[in-house]
């Protein structure tokens, strides 16, 4: 088993090469006054290297790469597509090799990490957006806000988008970051903070804020129109193109035009949604906070089925050709067919399931916030391997050219070879 203990000696080369590089780079200009100092007193040298090390951590590391390359491929946002889809068509063993390890000042919450050729970005609650090598986990840089980023950044081309909130008022700040020139080049208020994950669309970025403000925006940071529904949303919207849709603490399930942000539907559904959705056409999938799976019609809004799993459901369905698999806060995972909703097989873990899982042809990757990452087989539903790690499993896993990346509280992120079935 993976114990986070275990790879201590690993993670020692990585904090020094942060500090390091913090101090040299981010914070040069103190080296002179930290000469002049040692020539007085051993005593007032020590404590002056105390505060140069204290005020190197509050300094950024700029992000800026001049021979950054467009037209990469990657994992541009929190799952991967408009439609929400965290299934990859391969089938893997259930080993893993850790290939290396890092860690960020400041945890993640339940988000993922993104990719731009062989960059991986993360960000923080402290404030950080951080940029690793995506191979070796080499820190490249990070950036410093005053407030929260909780949700993940999202990449077009060579610009970041990400959301900052404001750690005293209600408010946020969807920033537009210009990866070659390290610098801001648009940003935009928004009111209530923003813990729903944004959304990339063909033609630009959708985020909803906390107080339930559908708002969309084009590549250069410009608004193009926004929509109050006047209802708090915790929920991550989905979209396939046409129309990007969403739930609310009231149970509605609300549809807009991605192209002019006209409401096409809004229908009450369940007592409150706190669920991501995930869409598979012609159909959205998404859960409630009484613990029941719902199946609609996408253009429509009508039911086709629902399943009801008995606790709050707040992780997005993941799902293939012919199965849906959804788990719950009480630490259960339910398999159904896509069809019908009929049961297939069911597991429980024993613990919680808040982070959306990463399904393969033939395992389920399931974190699980008792410390544990689940291998489980997608046919019948055995738990075939449990990695124990020594804190909460927080990231939803992503895997991009053979490695998976998962990540712990307190900012650990771990990157693994993955083996293709025999």
């Amino acid at each position: 088993m993976f114990l986070f203990r275990k790879y201590y000696l690993l993670l020692q080369p990585q904090r020094e090469i942060f500090s390091t590089q913090k101090i040299s780079q981010s914070c040069g200009k103190l080296r002179f006054f930290e000469a002049a100092f040692r020539k007085y007193h051993v005593s007032i040298y020590l404590a002056f290297s105390c505060l140069i090390f204290i005020l190197s951590i509050s300094c950024s590391q700029p992000i800026s790469f001049r021979n950054m390359v467009s037209g990469q491929t990657g994992h541009f946002m929190y799952g991967k597509v408009q439609e929400r889809k965290f299934f990859e068509n391969t089938s893997i063993q259930d080993s893993l090799k850790l290939i290396w390890s890092a860690e960020t000042i400041g945890s993640q919450s339940n988000t993922s990490i993104v990719i731009y050729g062989d960059m991986l970005f993360v960000s923080a609650l402290s404030g950080r957006i951080y940029v690793f090598e995506r191979s070796i986990g080499k820190p490249l840089g990070f950036e410093k806000y005053s407030g929260s980023i909780p949700v993940a950044p999202i990449l077009n081309e060579m610009r970041l988008f990400f959301i900052v909130n404001d750690s005293n008022e209600k408010l946020s700040t969807l920033k537009l970051f210009d990866l070659v020139g390290g610098k801001i080049l648009s940003e935009s208020r928004v009111f209530g903070s923003v813990q729903n994950e944004m959304l990339r669309v063909e033609d630009g970025i959708v985020l909803l804020s906390d107080s339930g403000e559908l708002i969309k925006y084009n590549f250069v940071g410009l608004r193009q129109w926004s929509l109050s529904t006047k209802i708090s949303a915790r929920s991550s919207p989905a979209s396939n193109g046409e129309l990007t849709l969403f739930g609310n603490v009231l149970g509605e399930i609300i549809a807009v035009n991605s192209n002019n942000g006209e409401m096409k539907y809004r229908a009450n559904i369940s007592s409150g949604i706190e669920s991501e959705f995930s869409i598979d056409e012609p159909n959205a999938y998404f859960g409630d906070n009484k613990g029941k799976i719902f199946s609609v019609n996408v253009s429509d809004g009508k039911l086709n089925w629902q399943f009801d799993t008995k606790n709050k459901i707040v992780a997005a369905p993941v799902h293939n050709e012919s199965q849906i698999i959804i788990g719950n806060l009480a630490g259960d995972l339910y398999c159904l067919n896509k069809e019908d909703g009929k049961l297939i097989w069911k597991t429980s873990t024993g613990g919680v399931i808040n982070t959306t899982p990463l399904m393969f042809k033939n395992y389920l990757v399931q974190p699980d916030m008792n410390k544990k990452v689940y291998f489980i087989n997608t046919k019948t539903g055995k738990i075939e391997k449990t990695y124990e790690f020594e804190r909460r499993v927080k990231l939803s896993p992503v895997f991009y050219n053979g490695i998976l990346y998962l990540g712990a509280d307190r900012g650990i992120i771990n990157a693994y070879q993955t083996f293709p079935e025999n």
